[in-house]
């Protein structure tokens, strides 16, 4: 068995990133001595080379040094982790969890969820971040996010996915166009109709394949990464556009601007997930989160975030 100590493997972290032992020495707090004599020691213990040293020009890593990095700083991290739950047991969840919300959803999701959370879970910080659903995977997969919620657009094996909700896709008129009065409206009746894209990764894809699949080409006229300047938009007179989530907490006169009507087609809904890396054991504070979600989920509360406005 290798035999290393978590305070060599803080020494290689540091050096790595310096990238010279007297950067990494001084960061530390530690002479360049005792550095360089733990990290011999380390290289000892793990059987390889972890370093190539260049005379007045630094260390960088050699291929195994890269993987043992890899390896060494999900570790580390493991470690603080597992300090930070021993710490808890026996009291409140406490610490901070990195969450990420597709930007679509989080003006229904984040705003009660971070109240029930304050509410049950006082003792925890909830750091959000609204990205699309690329980020969101890449973020979630490599350990970024430690939790997200986004639309299960998706197979991705790295990836671990819980159904909270499903949306299905409306259209939204300006509230004097003539399909704005009726209870629901076919895409065949849009393929003429200046549209705003909501052009996001995977989101434009979904949109594209409602009408692809009728064998219809809609008429694009405008694009947007955003829901709300869609709507906006939508409210000036210009286009209609597609969406899944309703507006929520719009202002009297936008609302009176703006129409929402059902798509009458077999359209496939979009599903509202939580989201975890699959590899991931969960800490003690994703798993009060993960808790709290459900409980929302079985009370009804995710679905009166959406309807609630509707």
């Amino acid at each position: 068995m290798a035999q290393y100590t978590l305070r060599q493997l803080e020494y290689f972290i540091a050096a790595a990133e310096a990238g010279t032992l007297t950067g990494a020495a001084q960061q530390i707090h530690l002479s360049q001595s005792a550095l360089s004599n733990a990290l011999v020691e380390l290289e000892r213990g793990l059987g390889v080379q972890l370093f190539l040293r260049h005379h007045a020009k630094g260390v960088t890593l050699t291929s195994a040094g890269e993987q043992i990095f890899v390896a060494g700083r999900q570790l580390l991290k493991q470690a603080s982790e597992l300090a930070e739950e021993a710490r808890g047991l026996g009291s409140e969840v406490s610490g901070t969890l990195h969450l990420a919300c597709f930007g679509v959803l989080a003006p229904y999701i984040l705003p009660d969820l971070l109240a029930e959370a304050a509410a049950r879970l006082p003792g925890l910080t909830i750091n959000t971040s609204e990205v699309d659903l690329a980020e969101l995977a890449e973020g979630v997969a490599g350990g970024r996010f430690e939790l997200a919620i986004g639309y299960d657009l998706t197979a991705d094996p790295r990836l671990e996915k819980e159904h909270l909700h499903s949306l299905n896709p409306y259209a939204l008129f300006p509230h004097d166009h003539p399909l704005a009065e009726r209870g629901k409206v076919s895409l065949a009746e849009l393929k003429d109709e200046p549209m705003a894209l909501l052009d996001l990764p995977h989101s434009r894809d979904y949109f594209a394949d409602m009408f692809h699949s009728l064998g219809i080409q809609p008429k694009v006229r405008f694009r947007s990464t955003s829901a709300e300047t869609c709507r906006a938009i939508v409210a000036k007179g210009l286009a209609y556009t597609l969406l899944n989530a309703k507006p929520r907490g719009a202002g009297k006169d936008e609302a009176q601007r703006v129409v929402a009507v059902d798509v009458a087609d077999d359209a496939p809904p979009l599903d509202v997930a939580l989201i975890k890396a699959t590899a991931v054991r969960p800490t003690r504070r994703m798993a009060a989160v993960q808790g709290l979600v459900r409980d929302l989920q079985r009370e009804g509360s995710i679905r009166s975030m959406f309807e609630a406005s509707q």
